[in-house]
């Protein structure tokens, strides 16, 4: 497959996954002290990142899961399925990071470690099953230190983990994840019983006659 059929296909998996992004897009915006302000999830919006697990590599972010767009695109699974899809976004402390990242992936040649300096963040789309406990990946990708997407380090093979199966951070990250958008779906649901059954107006008191 020459490099042109390469870049066709990774642009062609990427508007799959984000139908709005191009590839001079950013998916992440950064903030003071290069923390993250800003990331664009799966539902086309851009959102205020929530930090929910770090260590001495790496920090991972996901959007804001209080977000009306993110919890009406998923409280129809959550609800009949238990589950919900969202996107992850790991911020590399360190070059060794990006690079330990690549060898874990099997990606150890010189070509992968020798673009990590240029490489901030990793994101990743996944469906979790908390029943199951386990995570479906759907999609993942290397981002520049811009916070665009890199087509050539998109990966297009879907990926099933349990927990126990991930790395202590990344786990740590999904049980965070995990009770945020069940605390916000039980909120959102009980919105929406709200606004279907509204409260009934009291009835007006009688007179009394007088005697």
């Amino acid at each position: 497959m020459d490099l042109h059929q390469q870049f066709f296909r990774a642009a062609s998996f990427i508007l799959l996954l984000f139908p709005t992004v191009g590839f001079s897009q950013q998916v992440l915006q950064h903030g003071p002290f290069g923390k993250p302000a800003q990331v664009f999830d799966e539902t086309q919006q851009w959102t205020t990142p929530l930090l929910v697990a770090a260590d001495d590599n790496i920090e991972i972010y996901i959007p804001d899961v209080s977000s009306s767009d993110w919890l009406s695109r998923n409280y129809p699974d959550f609800q009949n399925h238990g589950t919900y899809t969202i996107s992850i976004f790991s911020s590399y402390r360190k070059v060794k990071a990006c690079r330990d990242n690549f060898v874990s992936l099997g990606q150890g040649d010189a070509a992968h470690m020798d673009a990590c300096p240029n490489i901030g963040y990793r994101v990743r789309q996944i469906t979790v099953d908390p029943n199951q406990k386990s995570v479906q990946l759907l999609y993942a990708a290397m981002v520049d230190q811009d916070g665009s997407v890199i087509p050539d380090f998109v990966q297009q093979s879907s990926a099933f983990r349990t927990w126990d199966q991930l790395d202590a951070t990344t786990q740590k990250a999904i049980l965070k994840t995990n009770d945020l958008v069940t605390q916000q779906m039980r909120r959102y649901d009980a919105r929406l019983q709200s606004s279907h059954n509204p409260p009934r107006a009291s009835s007006p008191r009688a007179t009394p006659k007088q005697q």
